[in-house]
């Protein structure tokens, strides 16, 4: 017998048909050290030679010392009573199985033999007889509970298959039973999984086979024997049930004798690989290390020490592990897979990369990472590593050590947030936002990618503090806050700079919305009522977007960019989106410019003021003039209203630009009243900061004091939006001027609320129609209808209306014939200075307007 023969195991071939003889032969040759006899007393001879024979196929039907006899002295003698037996019988010999297995027989082998069931048999045989070996160097019937029977699922969708099969086995076993492969799946994960599994092949739905994969593919039914039962010459069917995990099979008709002997095998088998392994994994937890460091830094380190060998198990893990995990050192040893479920799910990339089974371990160089506790908790722990080496040099894998370092991390998170975050929304603040640009900018150059720099500043937030309070403030903040992380949930840099401006980074991508549509959504969605206190609060928000690498390749330039598209915004009115030209930087250089200029001119008397005057539509009489404010510029020449107006409201100098043309005006009319040329009244405008914050009242009052002008005669022109920027104050401020006499009126009605209940608590005395409605008014049949509707409302609260920017005969004519009471504009006059309007109402002489009876009312059907 040569060497490769002595390692395969040994098999002794007994059947007195030479023809069977090779054929068992030729399907075991490859894998087995074959000895043969073809009676029964050359095979008891052979099986008391040694080597003896690890398992012996024997035919039962021989002339002279049959199978039975030959089985029976093999199991009298201490020689070879532990060789396992596998009778070989024609399937008509079924009936005779019972008489074996009383003598002893392992397992029965049918003829004509199938290939695959046998060498099946001869290995799960040859397993069961390894494990009793093993089993003989620990007491394993001090571990074995026999006062708990095993526990059989039988699974048969037809309970009457089984009946006979459940009596016969009802005493020895405890059953549980599954008409379903759906109901196994639950028992085998349940409390208490089964020891053994009984498996019809056909059954409806889910079949056997799917039945014993998806048992295979959970922990338990892993570990768990399997046996089919099929019909006596189902062998193809028998052959796929090993495939997919089946441990063995029984045949209806039951031969309860053959199931007997099936389940002790394969519950023996069970039993005994279970407490092996049970008793290595306790073994190997329970090792003492040999070495006297390792014992001083369990009983004096409260770190969590580890030493892994070089194939990953782990060689000592110290107490201090239950500590710091909740998992005690056993559980490690146990389960060398432990530690990835161990370690936080965010952190886990890292660990394995630069941890103790990664590639890119660093000597001493610590690893902060997270790990989830066994009770749920959380720790933060730094780890740190390095390779353990044997006198000769050779490797033993490596020493490592976990800190819980969770309070320091705590204390660093806090100490990060307040240098790094606003206290108020949690949103990054400037500092940490400065950061985040310059990773965007490092991000975008190196990938040549694009983002955008969107720069967001709530309107009206200023009233909100001033009429609700700062904590009302505060809450808003917080809602606008949580509102941007709703609306933008993939972007990480959302901060709030400071006040109510909010900085945004929003990467480019092609597959996305459009920054424009995203900036347009967010101030759609900031436009909404807020509820602070139980009321609706409207604020609205205006935005400037600089783009990478368009706008600008350093964080300055971006902000700067940003700043000015959003200064543009502003300029254009309340809700709006402007993006980065390349003038708008020198725009706002120039603004800055404009601003000191502006400020010089207040104090220098650089203003002036130009009237423009209004005609009774009716009698062509003047019955009134608009107070306008001019700058004259020693070097840029004459600068726009449109200019310095809205840059005073911004540089906080419109109550002071306010005051000065109240005074102004006052002083004008007392001129006049001099001269006997005062007109009915003097209109100045007045600011949203000058109804709201100045003090209005008082300059009023000193204004006409000073001059000795009746309140009558100076009238002031209030925006509807300046009135409800402070609603409630601005409504006491006009109650309390037309208790004083002043006349008042609403400027540029229907551009703004256009509330008709606000009208009514208002009292005003005059409604002007803005200039964009009666600009086209003889060309667009909307603005026509506006007009007129405007006219018909102010005369129905008994308003006096007048219309501005009227520049065509056709425009005085038509609204005269809707009954419109004033016209100002150019058709009559621009605004010129005092003492143009002087001689203006010395010599004018009225001239009244015809009323347009057809060619202009006929064009707008809807004016009938």
């Amino acid at each position: 017998m040569n060497e490769s023969a002595q390692e395969r195991p040994r098999i002794l071939i007994v059947d007195d048909v030479h023809e069977n003889l090779h054929v068992l032969m030729n399907i075991l040759r490859d894998e087995y050290a074959i000895s043969a006899a073809t009676s029964g007393e050359k095979a008891l001879l052979l099986a008391r030679r040694q080597p003896a024979p690890q398992i012996i196929l024997l035919d039962v039907k021989m002339p002279g010392m049959d199978g039975y006899s030959v089985l029976s002295h093999l199991k009298s003698s201490p020689e070879t009573e532990n060789i396992p037996v596998i009778f070989v019988t024609a399937l008509a010999d079924v009936t005779d199985e019972a008489r074996g297995l009383k003598l002893g027989v392992a397992d029965y082998i049918t003829k004509p033999v199938n290939p695959e069931l046998l060498k099946l048999r001869l290995r799960t045989q040859l397993e069961l007889q390894r494990y009793r070996h093993e089993s003989l160097r620990f007491n394993i019937v001090e571990h074995c509970d026999s006062a708990q029977p095993p526990t059989l699922l039988v699974v048969d969708d037809i309970p009457e298959n089984i009946h006979e099969l459940l009596e016969a086995l009802k005493d020895d076993y405890r059953i549980m039973v599954a008409n379903s492969g759906i109901k196994a799946l639950k028992l085998i994960d349940g409390e208490t999984p089964p020891d053994l599994v009984l498996l019809d092949v056909v059954m409806p739905e889910m079949d056997g086979y799917e039945t014993c994969q998806r048992i295979k593919m959970t922990t338990i039914g892993n570990r768990t024997p399997v046996i089919f039962v099929t019909v006596a010459d189902a062998t193809q069917e028998k052959v796929k049930g090993f495939s997919v995990g089946a441990a063995d099979y029984i045949t209806k008709p039951f031969d309860i004798d053959e199931v007997r002997a099936r389940l002790r095998t394969h519950l023996e088998l069970s039993r005994l690989r279970r407490f092996l392994e049970e008793q290595v994994a306790q073994r190997t937890a329970l090792l003492e290390q040999s070495e006297e460091k390792y014992r001083i830094l369990a009983e004096y380190s409260p770190n969590w020490e580890y030493w892994l060998a070089q194939d990953g198990s782990f060689r000592y893990v110290s107490p201090a592990c239950e500590t710091v995990s909740g998992y005690a050192p056993a559980e490690f040893f146990s389960d060398a897979r432990l530690m990835e479920r161990v370690i936080h799910a965010d952190d886990l990339n890292a660990w394995i990369t630069y941890g103790p089974g990664g590639g890119h371990v660093e000597v001493d160089v610590p690893l902060i990472l997270r790990i989830c506790r066994k009770d749920g908790g959380e720790r933060w722990v730094e780890h740190v590593a390095r390779p353990v080496f044997n006198d000769a040099g050779e490797m033993l894998g490596l020493r490592g050590s976990y800190c819980d370092i969770t309070q320091r991390r705590h204390a660093e998170q806090k100490l990060d947030f307040y240098t790094h975050r606003d206290p108020l929304t949690g949103l990054p603040n400037r500092a940490l936002f400065s950061e985040m640009l310059d990773q965007a900018i490092r991000q975008a150059e190196y990938t040549q990618s694009e983002f955008a720099l969107l720069i967001i500043d709530l309107d009206n937030f200023k009233t909100i503090n001033e009429s609700l309070g700062h904590g009302a403030g505060d809450r808003l903040l917080i809602e606008v806050a949580n509102q941007l992380r709703t609306l933008l949930p993939g972007v990480e840099a959302v901060a709030r700079i400071g006040g109510d401006e909010f900085n945004i980074i929003i990467a480019c991508d092609a597959n996305a919305p459009g920054i424009d549509l995203i900036a347009h959504h967010l101030l759609d969605a900031l436009g909404q009522a807020h509820q602070l206190d139980g009321q609706s609060v409207y604020i609205g928000a205006s935005a400037g977007v600089a783009l990478y690498p368009a706008d600008g390749v350093t964080a300055e330039a971006l902000q700067s960019n940003a700043d000015a598209a959003l200064h543009e915004a502003k300029m254009q009115g309340r809700g709006n989106l402007r993006f980065s030209s390349p003038g708008m930087t020198t725009r706002a250089k120039e603004r800055l410019s404009l601003e000191a200029d502006l400020r010089h001119a207040l104090s220098q008397g650089e203003l002036s003021l130009h009237y423009q005057p209004q005609i009774d539509l009716t009698s062509g009489q003047i019955i009134g003039v608009e107070a306008l404010a001019r700058w004259q510029h020693p070097t840029r020449g004459m600068v726009a209203p449109t200019t310095f107006i809205p840059l005073a409201e911004e540089c906080g100098l419109i109550v002071q630009l306010g005051n000065w043309v109240l005074k102004s005006v006052c002083r004008q009319i007392r001129l006049w009243i001099d001269a006997g040329l005062a007109p009915r009244q003097t209109a100045v405008n007045v600011s949203a900061d000058q109804l709201c914050r100045g003090d209005l009242l008082g300059v009023v009052c000193q204004a006409l004091s000073e001059s000795g002008v009746s309140p009558e005669q100076l009238e002031l022109e209030i925006t509807e939006s300046s009135v409800m920027a402070d609603r409630d104050r601005s409504f006491k401020v006009i109650a309390d001027l037309k208790a004083l006499g002043v006349r008042l009126s609403i400027d540029d009605f229907g551009t703004g609320y256009s509330s008709l209940a606000y009208l009514q608590q208002l009292e005003v005395h005059k409604l002007k129609i803005d200039i964009s409605f009666v600009r086209n008014m003889t060309k667009n049949s909307g603005n026509a209808s506006i007009v007129k509707a405007v006219i018909a409302l102010g005369h129905s609260l008994g308003l006096e209306v007048i219309a501005e920017g009227v520049e065509e005969a056709d425009q005085a004519r038509y609204l005269r014939s809707l009954g419109c009471d004033v016209m100002q504009g150019y058709l009559v006059s621009k605004p010129i200075p005092a003492e143009e309007i002087t001689h203006f109402l010395q010599s004018f002489v009225p001239q009244i307007t015809p009323i347009d009876d057809a060619g202009i009312c006929t064009r707008f059907l809807g004016d009938d």
